[in-house]
């Protein structure tokens, strides 16, 4: 049932893309959707597992049962507000990519707009033939050129429009990216952090339970609740407190680009050397990236105004 539920989860994004495009795209955002959504099932399922040996643990006469899984309860707590966190982090990394998908519309946008002004331009071309073939009048024939004229023109402007989205839309793009996955890898190192001091005292708790092998049952005395509740304060004052924000890099960021890519290939944001090359097919409703993405001197103040918009 669950195969057949995410089945056609998939297939509905596939429909929904047919109309609007970016497929991959889509499929992307449905699936953090869903890995999120999983992250908060996961959570209440845990709680309720918990609620229930708590249940369990009080119709128990045995006392270390009882307390232990009463501070473990209170543990679970904790844990599941550590958790809420993270979960929230990941709506923030599912918005940057609805954000990208927004910037990729953008450009098609303006790619309609050049291809119903390509159209236009083809069809004013095969009626100028025709009039001229017809012996049209020329005060026909001359407002057809016009027109023609007009369309020509207004192909280069939206051309010019095109390549100025894709730059901003590029540069928005790897600055998103960057930041998304930044953030994301916080996240699970705060939730790593975080589980860590949870899950130890956790276990500090299970090791109050007295040991029962080899020894008679009447013998065994439990005198760890005190101790348990320390650990049980001890994390909560710890989670409450913050743990540290960065880590050391595990190893240092070569100098050089990785292969198959090489340094002329690998666009770098603010550099101003650089400018955007766009080529033209033989078909002139097609629109074809050249293999260097590079921008202007005067593009650089663009990126920085779009990285302040980021940024609020």
């Amino acid at each position: 049932m669950d195969k057949a539920s995410k089945a056609l989860k998939r297939s509905s994004v596939r429909l929904k893309s047919l109309s609007g495009g970016h497929g991959n795209l889509r499929m992307v955002i449905a699936q953090l959707r869903d890995v999120r959504s999983s992250a908060k099932a996961f959570m209440h399922v845990q709680t309720t597992a918990s609620e229930d040996l708590v249940k369990w643990a009080s119709k128990n006469e045995n006392q270390a049962i009882q307390d232990t899984f009463a501070q473990l309860f209170e543990l679970n707590t904790l844990w599941a507000e550590v958790q809420k966190e993270f979960t929230e982090s990941l709506k923030g990394f599912i918005h940057q990519f609805e954000l990208i998908l927004e910037g990729e519309q953008h450009v098609d946008v303006g790619r309609n707009h050049l291809q119903a002004i390509e159209q236009r331009e083809q069809k004013l071309e095969k009626d100028l033939v025709k009039a001229q073939r017809r012996h049209i009048p020329g005060a026909d024939v001359n407002h057809i050129q016009r027109k023609l004229a007009e369309e020509k023109q207004a192909k280069q402007v939206a051309q010019q429009e095109v390549m100025t989205r894709i730059q901003e839309n590029e540069a928005v793009k790897m600055i998103r990216v960057k930041e998304g996955l930044l953030q994301l890898s916080e996240s699970y190192l705060q939730l790593a952090r975080k589980c860590h001091v949870v899950f130890e005292a956790h276990r500090d708790v299970a090791q109050q339970i007295p040991d029962a092998q080899n020894r008679n049952i009447h013998e065994i005395q439990y005198e760890g609740c005190v101790a348990a509740q320390q650990s049980v304060t001890r994390a909560r004052e710890q989670l409450r407190q913050g743990t540290p924000n960065r880590v050391q890099p595990c190893a240092p960021i070569p100098d050089e680009p990785p292969p198959p890519y090489s340094a002329s290939q690998s666009p770098v944001v603010g550099s101003a050397h650089t400018s955007m090359e766009l080529r033209y097919s033989s078909s002139p409703s097609t629109l074809v990236e050249g293999a260097d993405v590079r921008w202007s001197a005067g593009y650089e103040d663009e990126v920085a105004g779009s990285m302040e918009k980021l940024k609020t």
